[in-house]
């Protein structure tokens, strides 16, 4: 009998016929087919109401849930009364074109079969994944925001997939998953996929002590027919028919974007072009963990607690099971499978929720101790006589023993070392990223070809397919962005732009405005950049302060921008909207690139370190309009050295809410996200619900702010879980003291970084440790020399020796920035922009300076600290006072949502007088302003306060103060006429 089972095992490779419960296939899409069970309810039990949708994961053949009759799911949630329908991905290896799916494919497929269950069976679906499928399902309802959804059940599905090593920290996993990346990156490029056999072998090595005991006991049983068809199934699954191969692009993307950026806990991760969250899962959620998986770890599938909204029914089940014994074996038919059928009656029929499950809190939500593992040494067998949970629990032990030693040695390294393994780690991620950045400005000369449209080149070049904007919902990709740029080019050249000529554009923050200034710069022209909130009186003096020759505008500026300007107008961007254009203007949209040929002339990129990049100018709003000349190097400067202090690296989500005709928006935000290869999101708008909405949408991880800007984020009310966010760092300049607190107490996941950084010359300091908070740092490398001089405020000039030379301030006394010019043509250049602020011989014969016209102070440590304007310094009797030392104070009183303060001038000096808008949460408590205004010195103290409903703000979210003097003597003489208290 031996012989005879074994010779026809051999022919045939199996003894019984093929198994596999009834199912027929409704409908089959591109690389799927979309299965329904036909199962056999018991009589005893009532159908379920709502379909049930099972997803598998790439790798694992879609028999995972129907392996064999005795442990099958299928036909267990068959007699349960449930619906069953099986997403089929097939075997890729064996379909045409299967090895090129991408993971994008994945999630379609599935969404696509939850609207054809809905509109077959017109309900709404239970989605419910094992391990990746999980992970599928998790995406796919987000991508449709749970649109014909009842909820998604998961089984061992990780979200956050860095709390996958125990006992290791995020930072440390960080970078672990990062050089691992690094390591297989070449080799991923370069492989179709892989093949279902790896899998297989991989899974029969790592239990090789089962193996031969299976082998052994199989031998021993050749005889006993009816026990080889037994185990006949389960063998031929595990011994390599239950694995598929995995495609190359689907690997690729979720190695990038899953297990690299772990964009499933983040957010941002992308599907057909769109930028999603797991905060747009709206329906309840069950998640079904095991406590002996070491593959699917309790923190890592716990994740989703912090991924969804608080507001989400989410429920947990933990089972004693390992990976596989969550869908597989006597715990899935007693525990997971009936657990699964009272949910389903729970969400859809109103029942109790099932018995195993228990509610996730807020306050479970927010839990940051993981669980100690208990049974990690035990094996994870679900029961002993269960030969096919034999092997999979040996697997699971194999996998736990290996991970517990690399997870118990790196923790005890980091343990041991320190924080000299800190500062290693650091020294490793700064001789990657920050020493090439740093190394390239300090080499930075005026013929060096530096350019934004040649950085955007060489990075479409570099990381084609990775993202680089992100723009109300969608994902545009570096080859994309390039694309684009080089057809705006050929437009540029259709309507007769040239070299050298100043283009204004006068544009909302939207793609196609980096798209223009991308192609300004990659056709050697000079980009102005112009406010769209310009008023229209002083409009055309913007433009004459720009010397624009042509003008781009959107769509919706066309007819504004006509009646102020007489040259040629163009507009761009806007597609598929009304497009009702004033005549003579021109639509580059409607212009073929691949009609326009490109002139003898042309050529790509040319731009030097020196030559003029851009033109920023000012609103005019209150001042008359004003024009800042940009050169290559300061670009180059500001994108390159924000890039370095903030460490940006490509698994960097940067978040602009300022607009890029702003000098921040476009030479610190967009710039520092291009060079660093990251990805770039433009605010729709701002406001605290947006901003943590799209922070949510799209991963974002580094927020440039401005002035005032975060002030708005600490005054709004608590929401729950706003402290489960995926920013790591708040960067930029104008952040005061008060607003630096509460906004690390509040937000405590993020750090801040402040910059000070001089407009017109490259004068750039960075508090990088944000250890000293309200400091500016100290200079950037590669930045000209910086000296605060000493400054005689009264006089408005410069205190001097006695041979006329310039004094430095001592240490803490403010005194005036100065920068040091070395090149002749840079000193040409702030000459012709700043008359008057160039300072020759100042320390030395043959020294040039620049004069910032910023006060500033120096500490006995070195670093810088921002005083104030020297033009907003009221000169009191008591000596010269910074109006940011006297609104700073009176900010410790609280329930304020601005403050500006303001010299008034009575006799022959000037007294402080303050303007305050309330807090919208809380009335003004003018006990504690005169409490705070006692923290100063008797000259300093505000003399008069003016309530006001609200203070103008520039582009730079920083208060307009012109008028606010006339607001403030106004003011006063009304109070003195009817006897008012000064207060």
């Amino acid at each position: 009998m031996a012989w005879q089972n074994a010779l026809e095992i051999v022919r045939a490779g199996r003894l019984t016929a093929p198994y596999g419960a009834p199912f027929e296939v409704l409908h089959e899409g591109d690389i799927y087919r979309l299965r329904r069970y036909h199962g056999t309810p018991d009589p005893a039990v009532l159908p379920i109401k709502a379909p049930l949708l099972l997803v598998p994961p790439l790798m694992v053949a879609t028999e995972i849930y129907d392996i064999a009759p005795d442990v099958s799911a299928v036909a267990a949630l068959g007699r349960m009364g449930v619906d069953v329908w099986v997403v089929d991905f097939g075997a890729p290896e064996r379909e045409e074109g299967g090895m090129k799916r991408t993971l994008d494919d994945h999630v379609r497929a599935v969404s696509d079969s939850i609207a054809q269950i809905a509109q077959l069976t017109g309900k709404s679906v239970h989605l419910a994944g094992y391990s990746q499928g999980g992970m599928f399902a998790y995406q796919a309802a987000a991508y449709r925001r749970s649109k014909d959804l009842a909820s998604v059940i998961t089984f061992g599905s990780p979200v956050d997939l860095h709390r996958s090593l125990p006992r290791i920290s995020d930072q440390i996993t960080e970078r672990i998953v990062g050089g691992l990346q690094r390591a297989i990156d070449l080799p991923l490029q370069r492989i179709e996929g892989l093949p279902g056999f790896f899998t297989s072998t991989g899974f029969k090595f790592l239990s090789a002590r089962k193996e031969v005991a299976q082998l052994v006991e199989f031998v021993g049983k050749l005889h006993d027919r009816q026990a080889l068809e037994k185990r006949e199934a389960k063998r031929l699954f595990l011994g390599g028919g239950g694995f598929v191969a995995w495609p190359g692009p689907a690997l690729r993307k979720f190695v990038d974007e899953i297990i690299v950026a772990n964009r499933m806990s983040s957010g941002g991760f992308v599907i057909d072009g769109q930028t999603l969250t797991l905060a747009d899962i709206h329906c309840p959620i069950l998640y079904m963990l095991g406590d002996r998986d070491t593959m699917g770890r309790a923190a890592a599938v716990r994740g989703i607690r912090d991924a969804v909204p608080a507001t989400t029914e989410v429920y947990e089940v933990k089972l004693e099971a390992g990976h596989f014994g969550l869908v597989v074996g006597s715990t899935a038919l007693t525990i997971t499978w009936p657990t699964v059928v009272d949910w389903l009656r729970h969400v859809s029929e109103g029942a109790m929720p099932p018995k195993h499950a228990h509610a996730v809190y807020e306050t479970d939500r927010t839990e940051q101790a993981e669980e100690e593992d208990e049974h990690e040494d035990e094996d994870v067998d679900d029961v002993e006589d269960d030969d096919f949970n034999d092997v999979l629990g040996e697997l699971q032990y194999d996998l736990g023993l290996a991970q517990e030693v690399v997870g118990k040695t790196a923790h005890a390294i980091w343990d041991r070392l320190g924080d000299v393994g800190q500062d290693l780690t650091d020294y490793l991620d700064n001789l990657r990223w920050q020493v090439p950045r740093l190394t390239k400005l300090r080499r930075l000369s005026d013929d060096t070809r530096i350019s934004l449209g040649q950085v955007l080149s060489e990075q479409a070049a570099a990381i084609p397919d990775r993202t680089f904007f992100l723009w109300k919902g969608r994902a545009f990709t570096y080859a994309d962005s390039n694309r684009r740029v080089d057809a705006v080019v050929r437009g540029l050249i259709a309507v007769g732009a040239r070299p050298g000529q100043r283009v204004g554009v006068m544009m909302r923050s939207r793609p196609s405005h980096m798209s223009m200034v991308a192609a300004l710069s990659r056709l050697g022209a000079v980009a102005v950049l112009l406010s769209p909130d310009t008023p229209d009186a002083a409009l055309p003096r913007a433009l004459d302060a720009g010397e624009v020759e042509l003008l781009v505008t959107d769509p919706e500026a066309a007819a504004r921008a006509r009646a102020s300007f007489g040259g040629k107008l163009c507009v761009l961007g806007g597609v598929g909207e009304r497009r009702a254009l004033p005549q003579g203007v021109i639509d580059m949209e409607s212009i073929d690139p691949g009609a326009v040929p490109l002139p003898p002339w042309y050529r790509p990129d040319p731009g030097r370190a020196r030559d003029l990049a851009m033109v920023f100018v000012t609103s005019g709003k209150t001042d008359p309009p004003r024009a800042s000349r940009i050169t290559n190097r300061r670009w180059a400067f500001s994108a390159l050295g924000a890039a370095a202090t903030c460490t940006l690296t490509t698994r960097d989500t940067v978040y602009c809410c300022l607009p890029l005709h702003h000098p921040a928006g476009t030479l610190v935000a967009a710039g520092s996200a291009l060079v660093g290869g990251a990805r770039l999101a433009l605010a729709s708008t701002f406001d605290p619900e947006t901003f943590w909405d799209e922070v949510r949408r799209y991963g974002v991880s580094v927020v440039f702010y401005a002035g005032e800007m975060c002030r708005r984020l600490v005054d709004a009310p608590h929401v729950v879980g706003e402290q489960n966010h995926p920013v790591r760092l708040f960067a930029g300049s104008g952040m005061r003291q008060d607003v630096w607190r509460r906004l690390l107490d509040r937000f405590g996941r993020a750090g801040v970084l402040e910059f000070y950084a001089s407009t017109e010359a490259s004068a750039v300091l960075a508090n990088a440790s944000g250890a000293k908070v309200g400091a500016v740092g100290r200079p950037l490398p590669g930045s000209p020399e910086l000296a605060v001089a000493a400054y005689d405020f009264d006089a408005d000039d410069f205190a001097r020796d006695a041979s006329g030379r310039l004094v430095r301030a001592r240490i803490d006394e403010p005194g005036m920035l100065i920068a040091r010019l070395d090149s002749s043509r840079g000193i040409a250049d702030l000459a012709h922009i700043a008359p008057g602020r160039i300072l020759r011989d100042a320390f030395a014969s043959g020294d040039t300076w620049f004069v910032t016209g910023d006060v500033l102070r120096v500490d006995s440590g070195g670093d810088f600290w921002f005083v104030g304007r020297s033009d907003e310094m009221i000169r009191t009797s008591g000596g010269a006072v910074p109006a940011q030392r006297i609104e700073d104070a009176l900010y410790t009183a609280g329930n304020l949502a601005l403050c500006c303060v303001v010299g008034i001038q009575e006799g022959e000096h000037e007294v402080p007088a303050a303007v305050v808008v309330p807090s919208a949460n809380a009335p003004l408590d003018l006990d504690a302003l005169r409490r705070a205004a006692q923290l100063l010195p008797v000259h300093a103290r505000p003399r008069h306060f003016v309530r006001a409903e609200s203070i103008p703000l520039t582009d730079g979210y920083r208060p307009i103060k012109s008028g606010l003097r006339a607001l403030v003597t106004a003011s006063a003489l009304t109070a003195a006429a009817e006897s008012a208290s000064p207060i």
